[in-house]
């Protein structure tokens, strides 16, 4: 009888995995900063709330079993405004769910922290952290804190390097990190469900042939069984922007501000 939080559940990655889990949490809340347009599915409920409001953030959590932190910047942007939102916000969601019981966090990292690895590298759940972007290095610092959480008052983490969450894979570069819509969903309920793991890093993609991540250990820890493999989508994903060279591809480069989905 698990009860669910989301932060960023109504957001891109949000609202895909809501629909597909619909109805299999008793008690979803969503914390949002204002009412969804959309109709809410069974079991939902709407707390309206900033990341920055921490009181707000600890009153939601109240009752709540697991706490699935997708919320924040989604892209590189300046550092005043991810300072704000996604390193101060995931402060915020780490310290609500300590005081409010929460049992696990499952923290939407992200690909970003390691995008100045070489693409002929194969990475590993302790592979060296080479944030691409200020985005990268705030996932990169939410690795670190849900570290310290557990380590320190026992909040146990899934933290979750999501590649690129897409219907299909678009681009080169997301032949080797595409995380489909259905594993997605799968990812995020193996997370919520798997039994008692710790601080446990998890990469987030589908079971692509041409992948630059080994996550078999991550995947084994949580249950995740990927079904999807991006290399049947390849004759269709746009080439002009070539193959790139870091695992980072375009967001690595210096003049970068964000704006490749």
């Amino acid at each position: 009888m698990t009860t669910v939080m989301y932060t960023g559940g109504t957001g891109r990655m949000g609202s895909v995995i809501r629909e597909r889990l619909a109805g299999r949490y008793p008690r979803t809340v969503l914390y949002a900063r204002s009412q969804p347009e959309s109709s809410l599915f069974p079991g939902e409920e709407v707390v309206v709330g900033d990341l920055g409001d921490l009181d707000a953030l600890t009153a939601a959590a109240r009752g709540v079993d697991v706490v699935v932190h997708l919320g924040g910047l989604a892209d590189e942007a300046p550092f005043s405004d991810i300072l704000e939102t996604n390193i101060a916000g995931t402060y915020h969601v780490y310290e609500a769910a300590r005081r409010a019981g929460v049992r696990r966090v499952v923290y939407g990292s992200s690909n970003h922290v390691t995008g100045f690895h070489d693409v002929s590298e194969v990475l590993t759940e302790s592979s060296l952290l080479r944030p691409d972007t200020y985005y990268g290095v705030s996932k990169a610092f939410g690795e670190a804190l849900a570290a310290l959480y557990h380590d320190k008052w026992g909040v146990e983490s899934v933290l979750l390097r999501i590649g690129a969450f897409r219907p299909e894979p678009e681009d080169v570069r997301q032949l080797s990190i595409w995380l489909s819509w259905d594993d997605g969903a799968e990812l995020v309920r193996c997370a919520v469900d798997a039994p008692a793991v710790g601080c446990q890093v998890v990469y987030g993609c589908s079971a692509n042939s041409d992948s630059w991540w080994d996550g078999t250990a991550g995947w084994a820890a949580i249950g995740y069984a990927p079904r999807d493999d991006a290399a049947g989508h390849a004759d269709r994903v746009d080439r002009t922007r070539g193959e790139p060279t870091l695992q980072g591809g375009g967001f690595t480069a210096a003049d970068y501000r964000g704006g490749i989905w």
